[in-house]
């Protein structure tokens, strides 16, 4: 059964009144895509707009695409059932224009707006997009180079730095961090140093004074507080006296745990209990208020220091004509804030604009849409901007804004809204539910209504109820559930998390074995962490699974042995390193082999003789050896990146993770590590020692995994913030024993007012699992308590996303004891008469598959008469594979004659930097790197640069510029069956029904919604006038890759063309 739309009225002024600015808060699961949807097609429809001049901005690329999609779908629909002429001309129209329509995040549109107007923004009409991770490498070269100058050039700021006690190396993680804030003030204060040589002096006199009651030998060992004193007296004695030392020993105290002590340990019980409250009391009144005064005392020495290192970062966007995400969004707010006729021009082209996950969105963005709809063009306060009636269509739901580590701040969502209201424009409330049933939602109302206020306040969205769209049939039935951790099970994390893995994979597995399928469930994690665990376990038991975010690669014993492997090689005289290997799954050898051959008097060196009593054949670690050997060859004849490709492959990886039970969730790590080693290689990276020491970082770290299986029939597993806008009938919410503390981990607070923000960061110093803080601004404690106001009420939306992802069932981990870190204790103490799963009751049928035992010998007899038939019908071919390049070598018969230097590599060099040229700002070093790879002489450089230069000029860099897609060496392989019409053009002698026609097409674009492709050639003929010559013998080439592409896109080509890189000419092939 099902009910009543409670918020019908506002779904219908969403459709139907198109000229008043909405500002809509959608619930979870409360269909705001289809009302997103149904309103644009309502201005297509009504005439109101073309579709040309619909802007629509998502939060992801995903949701754009099926964004598009949906439009599309229900344009046409709408075109099916329209009888109205007029209207069916409207709708005919947008559905032939559907790519004029911008649909895609708003950093691809502010990107499309700069590359429109870049000479009012300023900017290099070159200028190329950074993509998160480029836009760290980027940073991470600036740092090196600052650190580079100031070594050179003013190295008193270096030492400066140094004299505070911190390794300048250990700031570049935060930096990383502050470049996001481009558009916040980084607050310093300066105070006066503070002294420490008096109060250092009283406490070593005091420690000195302790000393004397810790005896020399102390029955297993000294107690805390004895440890840091001999600590704090052995570093008096033997470090320079300085600041740098008055620090060290004060910070050796500031932790709870060092004022611990054992009576016993002591002279006597009295002399314990006397020093423990003289030294903790001496720290708390006089070292701990003073440390506070240090750090204040170093923090803006540290941000002025990040400064110059921010400058350097800058420079070299600018040089490179490079903008990563917040310069996108700077360049277009500032473009349209100073320039009222480019704020003219684009809302006479964009008509009106649909903004989808307002509340998870950048800040910067809130500024530039009321630019682009505000109806006085002049005004630069754009909180003073009147968005034009009907303009602006703002989608969110403040109760699931989770993204504030990104920058997404609510109260900029608060503000936008208030200004909606105060501007003629209405608040809409969504909260029928479609997605999950009523039996969950009314308990989960139950929870929220408590949790949060019924009014918006600084820190919290307001409370709006879940009404379930769908009755639950079996009321009777507890749809909230519990999994129970045994307490012999919860005695630290690491064995709730593998318990509870193993749990939720006997209940899934006795589920699946009721007829549901894996696709159905979603498991949940809070955090990153603990991902890994159940996926293996989920894998081991045979089910299929799919992960996205973050896992650690070193958990999986495979890439910690390659990384053995490849680290033999970096120091081949290294014989620990070589018996690592050799010990390895790789090869296996065993200690008892190894004792002998070092007995028969062998050596573990790649390049070691076998001792004679060996056959150096057949014996494994001979065997071994000359494989090492082979490997060390390519290292020193390729890059890293090929040896390790080589190597990899020779070993049999893929087929190694195949038998040890792993499946695509492992081999996409092992493309990610390949891709990863590529990336180095190409951005300069091109010795060994650095690309290993890049993939044991990697394998290490905590790595983004891509969702190959995305789609697939598997279970699904994700941390929340993955999970956001997804769904699933039954979802597990996840490891209940990691719970962290909010506190410990605030280092950033952005305060954000009507004309500034600024930005109050900490620094802090990790060592392992150990971290210390090095400065603070002042009044760091009352910005730190703000900032946890804020992420305690962001962990109450995280909650809340979690539980509403379910359809149907929630099966909640839980613990019997120590429950106090679980993540979803709020929910559990909430929810009343949840079901506790018995997973006693639960029997797995196992399948019996009978074997049957068959020898060598019964093996050949059986198979005799089958091999020779099996041999004559194997050797019929069933596909055969055909590139349109594969009679390229043909070119040379042609009778033209030719400038000096040109060829296949040649061509290489130049289809490599036209790829790179296109898709960013290229450099000098770029150029050396690709001419240095294939083997030709830097002596070209110059001439490459003017070839780039010319093809800046032409009219193909022209138009890509303003193309909504651009593709590069797009590589293709297609299947032509016999009976397509493309089969006979193709056919040559052979017996396949099936070719496989392969290939690489150097450029497509579409521009104004028609694909163009080009083809680059790099033939060098003296005599211009014989191009056509050359063209008619590419022609056939060119057009099957017009053929090719009309096939994969279902979509036509509008032109196909020939560039000829050397002379610079276009040829359009008719």
């Amino acid at each position: 059964m099902t009910k009543l739309v409670v918020d019908q009225e506002a779904r219908d002024k969403i459709k139907h009144i198109l000229n008043l600015n909405f500002l809509v808060e959608a619930g979870a699961g409360s269909g705001k895509t289809t009302s997103l949807v149904e309103r644009m097609v309502n201005l297509v429809k009504t005439g109101t707009c073309q579709i040309e001049e619909i802007v629509a901005i998502t939060f992801t690329r995903k949701a754009a695409d099926e964004l598009k999609t949906r439009f599309q779908n229900e344009l046409e629909n709408t075109w099916k059932e329209e009888i109205d002429t007029d209207v069916r001309h409207r709708l005919e129209q947008a559905i032939q224009n559907m790519e004029q329509c911008f649909l895609g995040t708003v950093h691809s549109f502010c990107a499309r707006l700069l590359r429109e107007r870049p000479v009012e923004a300023k900017l290099d009409i070159t200028f190329s997009e950074l993509e998160d991770e480029d836009d760290d490498l980027i940073a991470k070269e600036a740092w090196h180079h600052y650190l580079t100058m100031l070594q050179m050039n003013d190295v008193s700021r270096l030492k400066q730095i140094r004299e505070l006690g911190i390794d300048e190396n250990t700031l570049l993680d935060r930096f990383q961090i502050l470049k996001t804030y481009p558009d916040v003030d980084w607050v310093k204060s300066h105070i006066d140093k503070p002294e420490l040589s008096d109060t250092y002096l009283a406490f070593i006199n005091l420690l000195n004074e302790a000393s004397r009651c810790i005896p020399e030998k102390i029955d297993k060992g000294p107690d805390n507080l004895q440890k840091v004193i001999k600590e704090a007296l052995r570093m008096e004695r033997l470090l320079k006296k300085n600041d740098q030392l008055c620090i060290k020993v004060f910070e050796l105290f500031d932790k709870k745990s060092a004022f611990k002590i054992t009576q016993k340990k002591w002279t006597s019980k009295e002399d314990s209990k006397e020093y423990q409250g003289r030294i903790e009391d001496f720290f708390e009144e006089r070292i701990s208020p003073l440390l506070v005064e240090w750090r204040q005392y170093c923090h803006p020495i540290i941000i002025e220091f990040l400064h110059g290192a921010y400058q350097v970062y800058e420079q070299i966007k600018q040089q490179r004509s490079l903008l990563n995400f917040q310069d996108l969004l700077i360049n277009t707010t500032n473009l349209l804030r100073w320039n009222p006729e480019v704020r003219t021009y684009f809302q006479q082209k964009y008509k009106c604009l649909l903004v989808d996950e307002y509340q998870d969105t950048d800040p910067i963005q809130a500024e530039m849409l009321f630019y682009l709809t505000g109806e006085d063009v002049t005004e630069k306060d754009w909180s003073k901007c009147k968005p034009r009636a009907g303009s602006l269509f703002v989608v969110g739901d403040p109760k699931q804004a989770i993204y504030r580590f990104r920058r997404a701040d609510i109260d900029i969502y608060n503000k936008v809204k208030e200004l909606m209201k105060a501007h003629g424009g209405e608040v809409l409330q969504l909260t029928m539910n479609f997605r999950t049933i009523d039996s969950i939602t009314m308990q989960l109302n139950d929870v929220f209504r408590l949790q949060l206020p019924e009014t918006e306040t600084k820190y919290q969205a307001a409370y709006r109820p879940l009404n379930s769209f769908k009755e639950d049939q079996e009321n009777d039935v507890s749809r909230i559930k519990t999994l129970m951790v045994p307490a012999e099970f919860s005695k630290n994390q690491r064995m709730i998390l593998e318990k509870d893995a193993e749990n939720i994979t006997l209940y899934l597995k006795s589920l699946l074995q009721k007829g549901h399928e894996p696709k159905e469930f979603m498991i949940l994690t809070r955090y990153n962490g603990g991902m890994d665990v159940y996926a293996n376990t989920l894998e081991n038991a045979g089910i299929p699974i799919s992960v996205s975010g973050e896992l650690q690669i070193g958990t999986t014993m495979v890439w910690n042995d390659l990384l053995i492997l490849l680290k033999t090689f970096v120091d081949i005289t290294d014989s620990l390193a070589t018996v690592a290997t050799l010990r390895s799954i790789w090869f296996g050898i065993s200690d008892e082999e190894l004792f002998q051959w070092k007995q028969a008097g062998g050596s573990f060196s790649v390049f070691s003789k076998p001792p004679e009593e060996f056959n150096t054949q057949t014996h494994p670690i001979s065997v071994a050896l000359n494989t090492l050997r082979k490997y060390t060859k390519w290292v020193g004849e390729y890059s890293p990146f090929v040896a390790i490709e080589k190597i990899t492959e020779d070993i049999g990886l893929y087929p190694l993770l195949i038998a040890k039970g792993y499946g695509n969730r492992e081999y996409t790590q092992f493309l990610q590590l390949i891709e990863a080693t590529r990336k180095q290689e190409d951005e300069g990276q091109t010795m060994y020692h650095q690309t290993v020491a890049f993939l044991a970082k990697m394998i290490d770290a905590k790595t983004k995994v891509v969702d190959l299986d995305e789609g697939a029939n598997s279970v699904r597993i994700l941390n929340v913030h993955k999970a956001k806008g997804l769904e699933a009938p039954i979802v597990f919410l996840a490891h209940p024993g990691k719970k962290t503390d909010i506190s410990e981990r605030i280092s950033t607070h952005i305060k954000r007012d009507d004309q500034t923000s600024q930005g109050y960061f900490k620094f802090v110093e990790k060592n392992g699992f150990v971290s210390k803080t090095i400065a603070e601004p002042h009044g760091w404690e009352n910005y730190k308590a703000e900032e946890e106001a804020y992420l305690l009420q962001e962990e109450l939306r995280i909650l809340y996303v979690a539980a509403t992802r379910a359809e149907k069932e929630i099966i909640i981990s839980s613990c019997q004891s120590k429950n106090n870190n679980n993540p979803w204790s709020i929910l559990l103490d909430g929810l009343k008469d949840t079901e506790q799963i018995s997973l006693d009751d639960i029997v797995i049928e196992e399948k019996n598959i009978p074997v049957e035992m068959i020898t060598h010998d019964g093996f050949l007899k059986e198979t005799a008469n089958l091999l020779p038939s099996w041999i004559e019908e194997s050797s019929i071919p069933s596909f055969t594979k055909l590139s349109p390049t594969d009679d390229k070598e043909e070119i040379y018969t042609l009778e033209i004659e030719r400038e000096a230097g040109g060829g296949k590599d040649w061509g290489l060099v130049i289809h490599e930097i036209l790829e790179k040229q296109i898709n960013k700002q290229i450099s000098d070093q770029d150029i050396t790197l690709a001419l240095n790879k294939h083997q030709i002489s830097d002596n070209r450089l110059e001439e490459v640069r003017q070839l780039l230069q010319q093809f800046r000029s032409s009219a193909v860099w022209n138009e890509i510029q303003t193309a909504e897609t651009v593709l590069t060496e797009v590589p293709f392989s297609l299947p032509v069956h016999e009976g397509d019409e493309l089969f006979d053009q193709i056919y040559h002698q052979s017996n396949a029904n099936t070719i496989y026609l392969t290939g690489i097409i150097d450029l497509v674009y579409k521009l104004n919604g028609q694909w163009k492709i080009v083809d680059y050639k790099t033939d060098r003929p003296k005599d211009v006038q014989l191009l056509p010559e050359l063209t008619n013998y590419y022609r056939t080439q060119i057009e099957l890759y017009k053929q090719v592409w009309e096939k994969m896109t279902s979509e036509k080509v509008q032109e196909a063309q020939l560039y000829f890189v050397t002379p610079n000419k276009i040829v359009t092939i008719d």
